[in-house]
């Protein structure tokens, strides 16, 4: 958006060099700072999020037993949140004991396996914290957590039933995916999951549920507690985040990325604050430069007053605050509020969106009332009308402040107006919401049309759902209905659905067993390789837009041919030349690996083939993106890349009998040959690359346990010579 301008002196340069090298001194105090109060060790973990009745628990252990933990920012480390709750006093009253209890459980549920699956129809609801905000049926599975040295993984799947109705298909994403590292009390981890930045329970306006898992990678505090450094102390409890993150289906320009900052603090014990920044940054045809970067990382340049500046502008920024007070403690209820800026003036946020809310809830602390007021206009000045066309959309970013469609901030999109009424009964898992106001443009989904005549008007609606536990798995059925009275007429949507979530340990201890006994013996050890296989496949896919957007730029020089050339047929002439080796010398070690050789490879190519059809994923130059399943013609899936699983199948007998793991650097060229021909995702090679090894290994095994068997004696030829081998024994 356009910044409002505002005149200045220019400073005299001396003074702008001497202001320079303060703010580096001012910097790096900081900085050191902030390692000597993060650096306690503290053990990797993967980001975890409560459900709304885990929040609902978090909150009352916050206000009313000091829980030395924040409130406004999900996800937190798992085990941020773990250390928090242990250090509470062993005995506390009924109610926060059942809040602990209710916190532990969802805590020690993360840590298992779980397979959801939801069935509902493509209408669009207001979706708010804990709910899932992607309309139609999906399927989603999540391994149990994984806890090595220094590393903690876990590994998810999530495919939707598209939600538009003209549209066939369906969308795989890595959703609850998660890698973490730990270092100096910071967290270094890739992830795939949804994030609410605020303390609002209905709407999120810079970071919410609303859009689909984005992937992203980034840093995180390992701990949300107080800091035992002099220095951060007074912060109180707290915690920091910043991420780079892709978005999804943005083509306006293609493939931007999203970076988000925020800080949260807690420095009084009624008094939660949030600082949150997020930009839309780079993509095809803007500046992707470090330079670029760290202009929207400082805020340099941003929202331009002229078109003769827009060339520095680095991306679409917010930024904001947010304030969550709890009443004095005889009173069982917490206000809140939050704004985030569209457009800044003198370095500070202005035309603000704004959330302000109410939460209460009764003695025993079984159910929370919230009423919340939302408006997505920019406001100027408060009390003043809002400007329109302002909220979430950009000059340069014409898809809007979205990902895969959808809006990134609050789900009732910009320029909108709601007062929500909110009931939650933890005890019951049970919620009902009411929603009053008026749609600017468009619920959940991005529209390019302002006052969207088929979907912005006077809105109400009701929502509701309720929990049913049947053993280890638990049944959710969900209602909602809301009418808009648009220009084109009232239009009502009605909505019913259920969600069947249940814990999958028992099936996963069971193939766990019998994979480990099939395979090493009875060992369980076996799994730890298929564990590392789908980890590199799931890290890959992380990467797959930004190696296709360079393979596009870059694909068509001279180089980049050769390459393309060479790769597509080093997998055929290593098979060939395996097949020759075992022909000229057979029954020798030599003709045993040429044999491991090409089993491997006839096997690779046979697996490989029926992956495709299962899979059916579809290339990048079908241009349906990179979660774009079952559209394409089966024979022509992408995942895996055939090429790259013959490679690799073909040259690790090879690799493993002469000790050579430089033929694994020749099977990355046909990787990279594939990628760089845009024919394969950057994923794809890298699963081709899993298989083909892992059938490599198998056969290689296999050749060796035949060769260790006592031979008769051998006739082999080679190009030199002709060799007769007779065992003595």
């Amino acid at each position: 958006m356009q910044t409002e301008p505002h005149a200045s002196a220019p400073p005299r340069p001396r003074q702008r060099r001497r202001s320079a090298s303060h703010r580096w001194r001012s910097a790096a105090s900081l900085v050191a700072c902030a390692l000597h109060g993060v650096a306690a060790h503290a053990e990797p973990s993967v980001p975890w999020a409560p459900s709304a009745a885990g929040r609902h628990a978090i909150e009352l252990l916050v206000d009313d037993a000091g829980l030395d933990l924040t409130t406004t920012q999900w996800p937190l480390p798992r085990s941020a949140v773990a250390r928090a709750i242990d250090a509470l006093p062993s005995e506390l009253p009924p109610a926060l004991d059942a809040a602990r209890a209710r916190v532990k459980r969802e805590l020690r549920a993360q840590e298992g396996s779980l397979g959801t699956v939801t069935i509902r129809s493509r209408a669009e609801v207001l979706a708010g914290f804990g709910d899932d905000a992607t309309p139609g049926s999906a399927l989603a599975l999540r391994s149990p957590t994984y806890a090595a040295p220094n590393l903690a993984m876990q590994f998810g799947a999530r495919v939707d039933v598209r939600a538009n109705a003209a549209a066939s298909g369906t969308r795989l994403r890595l959703d609850d995916s998660a890698v973490a590292t730990e270092a100096f009390g910071v967290q270094l981890q890739a992830w795939a999951h949804r994030a609410w930045w605020g303390p609002g329970w209905q709407s999120a306006l810079a970071l919410s549920n609303n859009a689909p898992a984005l992937m992203g990678v980034g840093l995180q505090r390992a701990s949300a507690s107080q800091s035992d450094s002099k220095w951060l102390a007074w912060l109180g409890p707290w915690n920091a985040e910043l991420f780079v993150a892709q978005t999804e289906g943005v083509n306006s320009p293609p493939h931007p990325l999203l970076i988000g900052n925020r800080v949260t603090l807690r420095p009084f014990p009624q008094v939660e604050i949030g600082l949150t920044r997020m930009v839309q940054w780079g993509g095809g045809g803007r500046d992707n430069s470090l330079r670029s970067f760290f202009y929207a990382l400082t805020s340099l340049h941003s929202n331009p007053d002229n078109p003769t500046e827009q060339r520095l502008d680095p991306g679409n920024s917010l930024a904001g605050f947010d304030l969550r007070v709890r009443c004095p403690s005889s009173w069982g209820c917490a206000g809140y509020a939050q704004l985030i800026g569209e457009d800044k003036a003198n370095y500070i946020p202005t035309k603000y969106l704004g959330v302000m809310g109410l939460a209460f809830w009764p003695a025993d602390a079984s159910q929370r009332f919230f009423t919340e007021y939302a408006e997505t206009g920019c406001h100027a000045a408060f009390f003043r009308p809002a400007i329109l066309q302002c909220a979430y959309y950009n000059y340069a970013y014409l898809q809007g402040y979205a990902s895969a469609g959808r809006w990134l901030g609050a789900s009732l999109g910009p320029d909108s107006r709601v007062l929500t009424l909110g009931w939650l009964d933890a005890a019951s898992d049970s919620a009902l919401k009411l929603h009053v106001g008026r749609v600017g443009w468009r619920i959940g989904s991005f529209s390019p049309t302002p006052d969207d005549p088929a979907s912005a008007g006077r809105l109400i609606g009701v929502s509701a759902q309720h929990g049913f536990a049947l053993g280890r798995a638990t049944l959710t059925p969900q209602v909602s209905w809301q009418r808009v009275a648009t220009k084109d007429g009232a239009r009502t949507q009605a909505s019913m659905g259920a969600t069947l979530s249940m814990n999958l340990d028992a099936e996963i201890d069971r193939g766990s067993e019998w994979l480990g006994a099939s395979l090493s013996g009875g060992s369980g050890a076996a799994l730890k390789p298929v564990l590392l296989g789908l980890g590199l496949i799931a890290g890959s896919a992380l990467f797959d837009k930004r190696a296709d957007d360079y393979a596009a730029r870059h694909g068509n020089g001279p180089s980049a041919k050769v390459l393309r050339r060479t790769g597509d047929w080093l997998p055929v002439a290593g098979l060939g030349l395996a097949g020759l080796s075992w022909a000229t010398q057979h029954g020798s070690p030599q003709g045993d690996v040429g044999f491991a050789a090409v089993t491997a490879g006839l096997g690779a190519v046979a697996m490989a083939e029926g992956i495709k059809v299962a899979v059916d994923r579809a290339r990048p130059t079908d241009g349906l993106g990179t979660a774009s399943f079952g559209q394409t013609r089966r024979q022509q899936s992408a995942f895996p890349s055939l090429h790259a699983t013959l490679a690799w199948a073909v040259v690790t007998p090879y690799a493993e009998h002469f000790d050579a793991p430089w033929l694994y650097g020749v099977a990355a060229l046909t990787n990279a040959a594939r990628v760089g021909g845009r024919r394969h995702w950057l994923s794809d090679t890298v699963a081709g690359a899993v298989f083909g090894y892992a059938v490599g290994d198998y056969a290689y095994r296999r050749s060796r346990t035949a060769a260790d068997r006592s031979p008769g004696a051998r006739l082999w030829v080679t190009p030199q010579s002709v060799v007769l081998d007779v065992p003595f024994e």
